[in-house]
């Protein structure tokens, strides 16, 4: 069979065919012009009666029509110059018991327009989308390496040798420490030193989750799972974390059940959501972190003993502030540094009396307690150095308690006692001598001698 020899009329038919095509050429085995459509042979300021019959080559002379008849092989979507247009053409051989017989092109320009308006909000949104994933993954990302971990002693250089090591593999690691010590800089830093480092970081605080919501928060829920249960459902922690870190501080706040279905995660990598009924398999590393005792827990029944085996592969314990008492003076400088960045202050340094009241206080909110006196430390002394006075009343009130009598002799203390009362005179009065000299019922230059032996005059 051969399409020149097709009758007219079943050639005008082929033709009202495609004419549903904008842009739409045929041609036989030896490539002449069996039919275009009107649309088409007008594009290309063409007459259609004179374009039929005559070869491809003699009416497009870079058409690839005579190589699609003689490879056999289609060529999808290139592009095309037809006239004013540039369109997306496709060429396809036309067989027939296995023998071609002949090619077609077709093209749908009519919509160009649309279509490239189409493109290009495809990818306006793949830029925004892109863009909301970076931000996620900064969210969702560790913000603390190893180099935030501040501190020299021995102890802390010790853990922070550990964790490196534990950040090489996938093993779950359990942190524990008393409140306060930095558990969750040392998850952040372990997770931002691993191979998984470019993968999702998600922080789960258990202690701040309702017990009825724990199993949905973390291991997500379908659709009318529950009344209010979103619709579509919502996916868990373990899903947003996977092919990362999952952190789980104070997992000793879990419900049992919830335990014994992170158990299997921790076995099996499954997790179910809450009504549904397939199971997802997830690649997750966990972190844990307690300030609890987990083996007390475990003895009492509190704390699932198969759990603990699991989550405890590696061992993380951070050590308490008054066990690296030599690291605040370092720990101190930071803080300040970091109260001036975000507070604006301009405090240069602290006196090293406030420092040896430091070493000998016990500091049972341990490095964020220490952080906290030294904010509101450096809020009282503006662009002073911190001095004993400068101390929040309920942090002064342990330190002079507890250690001052052993710091400090007599005269000492009698000297920090009156340049405070000075001090807060002189700013009830605005640093105004005359007035501040009157209210101490000194002389003016008895005040001024004071002020320069307590480095007031530089106020």
């Amino acid at each position: 069979m051969k399409l020149a020899r097709i009758p007219k009329k079943t050639v005008d038919i082929i033709s009202t065919i495609f004419n549903g095509f904008d842009g739409a050429l045929i041609v036989d085995e030896k490539g002449q012009i069996i039919t275009i459509t009107e649309n088409y042979a007008e594009v290309c300021g063409l007459n259609r009666e004179d374009v039929e019959g005559k070869h491809v080559l003699e009416v497009f002379p870079k058409s690839r029509m005579m190589e699609v008849l003689a490879t056999g092989k289609p060529i999808f979507a290139e592009l095309w110059e037809a006239g004013k247009e540039t369109v997306f053409v496709t060429r396809v051989p036309i067989t027939s018991n296995g023998r071609i017989i002949g090619a077609a092109a077709v093209s749908v320009f009519r919509y160009m327009d649309e279509a490239r308006s189409f493109a290009k909000r495809m990818k306006s949104l793949d830029q925004e989308l892109e863009y909301y994933k970076s931000q996620v993954r900064k969210l969702s990302g560790a913000r603390y390496s190893f180099d935030a971990l501040v501190g020299t002693s021995l102890p802390i250089v010790n853990a922070k040798s550990h964790a490196q090591q534990m950040a090489k593999n996938k093993a779950p690691v359990l942190i524990t420490g008393e409140t306060g010590t930095g558990k969750e800089l040392f998850a952040h830093a372990i997770h931002q030193a691993s191979p998984r480092r470019d993968r999702p970081f998600i922080r789960v605080n258990c202690a701040s989750i309702p017990d009825n919501l724990s199993e949905s928060e973390l291991f997500g829920y379908e659709e009318g799972a529950f009344t209010g249960a979103r619709k579509g459902g919502r996916p868990g922690k373990f899903e947003l974390a996977h092919g990362g870190t999952i952190f789980l501080d104070e997992i000793n706040e879990l419900p049992n059940h919830v335990q014994a279905k992170l158990l299997r995660v921790l076995q099996e990598g499954e997790i179910d959501r809450v009504g549904g009924t397939e199971v997802s398999y997830v690649d997750t590393r966990v972190i844990s972190a307690t300030s609890a005792n987990l083996e007390e827990m475990v003895a009492k029944k509190q704390f699932r003993p198969d759990l603990l085996y699991r989550i405890n592969a590696l061992l993380l314990r951070i050590p308490p502030l008054r066990e690296r008492l030599e690291d605040i003076p370092l720990l101190s400088e930071h803080f300040i540094n970091t109260c001036n960045y975000e507070l604006g202050t301009a405090v240069s340094g602290i006196d090293p009396r406030v420092l040896q009241a430091f070493a000998n206080y016990e500091w049972p909110g341990n490095v964020r307690e220490l952080r906290n006196v030294i904010q509101r430390a450096c809020l009282n002394a503006g662009s002073d150095i911190i001095r004993i006075n400068h101390i929040p009343n309920e942090s002064a009130r342990f330190i002079n308690q507890k250690h001052e009598p052993a710091s400090m002799n007599l005269q000492e203390h009698l000297d920090e006692v009156e340049r405070e009362f000075i001090a807060n005179v002189l700013k009830s009065v605005r640093w105004n001598r005359n007035k501040a000299a009157q209210i101490l019922g000194i002389h003016r230059t008895s005040l001024w001698a004071k002020m320069k032996k307590y480095d007031l005059l530089n106020e």
